[in-house]
């Protein structure tokens, strides 16, 4: 087993192999004593039953998105149902589940009535930055850039909102999407020629596709958009509507789970239907032409995401969860 590495963060961590990882986490749990063991991802259930069978701690599981889900309503492939008989052990094994937000809480009841009472409802938090304070005050481009940032896969939308860019470039000729996102070993053209078809050539010198970003990269290319847009068909909760909303972007978001219930439509963002590609074409055409609408939501958002999303809004419910089973 290799020794422990304490990040930058604070956070140890313990690096084993698979055959190593249960008495690895056993010896953790012994040397430290805490009230809970916290699994974040299904596919390390059986680490996480085996730590919990052999110490007798309680088991909090952080859903992070209904595999079920992904397949039902975000039309992902087959795979996600192999993995969902995984989540639904971790779900039925666990003491305690964390849902993201209210409309993943009656997912889960949906799929998983027997456990509607173990839900707690506990949202992301984002941590503020100098640099994201700054770009909510900074002049944007001349030529506005629509941001879309994320996976590419379909639960995410990619294509309704490739279907929407050539009438959302017909109508505002000077703006240009920027699309991050692709497997880490895949270069930017690459990730291109995958998704591009012919009804975007007559766009390409304004459409560009990145490639996999570090977060450096993806804290200056929120800093240089004008608009997030975020065409999810399934969205558990979505990080990038608060990444956005702290650079003080306009977002254009599907009316769905996360950004449905962060984000208020006419005030602090734009809600549309998912996959609703001309309601998409028209929310992006009208803040492209409307540039102090999308500054008043810009501001709106990210007055919003400071009020209520930082991590000092979000630690306290999280440590009441906790408290459920502190016996000292």
């Amino acid at each position: 087993m290799s020794p422990a590495q304490e990040s930058k963060e604070g956070i140890l961590f313990i690096q084993c192999s698979e055959l190593e990882a249960i008495a690895a986490g056993v010896r953790a749990i012994e040397e430290w004593c805490p009230d809970v063991v916290h699994l974040h991802t299904a596919m390390l259930w059986y680490v996480a039953s085996g730590i919990k069978a052999a110490t007798g701690k309680p088991l909090v599981f952080h859903v992070h998105s209904v595999d079920r889900a992904e397949y039902d309503i975000g039309n992902e492939p087959n795979p996600f149902l192999a993995q969902a008989r995984a989540q639904e052990e971790a779900i039925s094994g666990s003491d305690r589940l964390i849902a993201l937000t209210r409309s993943e809480e009656i997912l889960l009841q949906k799929y998983y009535p027997e456990a509607a009472d173990k839900i707690r409802v506990v949202g992301n938090g984002i941590e503020d930055t100098d640099a994201a304070l700054a770009a909510t005050i900074s002049t944007r481009p001349e030529m506005p850039t629509v941001l879309y940032s994320g996976r590419l896969v379909e639960r995410k939308g990619i294509r309704e909102l490739l279907a929407a860019i050539p009438e959302v470039l017909k109508a505002a000729p000077g703006a240009r999407f920027v699309l991050t996102g692709g497997p880490p070993p895949f270069s930017a053209s690459a990730v291109a020629a995958q998704w591009l078809e012919t009804q975007h050539t007559p766009f390409l010198d304004r459409i560009q596709f990145t490639g996999w970003q570090s977060p450096a990269e993806m804290a200056l290319r929120y800093a240089s958009a004008d608009i997030l847009v975020v065409p999810s068909r399934y969205e558990p909760f979505g990080m990038v509507i608060l990444e956005g909303m702290l650079h003080g972007l306009a977002i254009v978001a599907a009316d769905v789970g996360g950004p449905a219930e962060i984000l208020e439509h006419g005030r602090t963002g734009l809600l549309f239907p998912p996959r609703d590609v001309v309601a998409l074409s028209s929310a992006l055409q009208r803040l492209l032409k409307n540039p102090e609408e999308r500054r008043e939501l810009g501001r709106a958002a990210a007055r919003e995401v400071r009020s209520k999303w930082l991590w000092k809004q979000i630690v306290p419910p999280m440590l009441d969860v906790y408290r459920e089973f502190t016996f000292h």
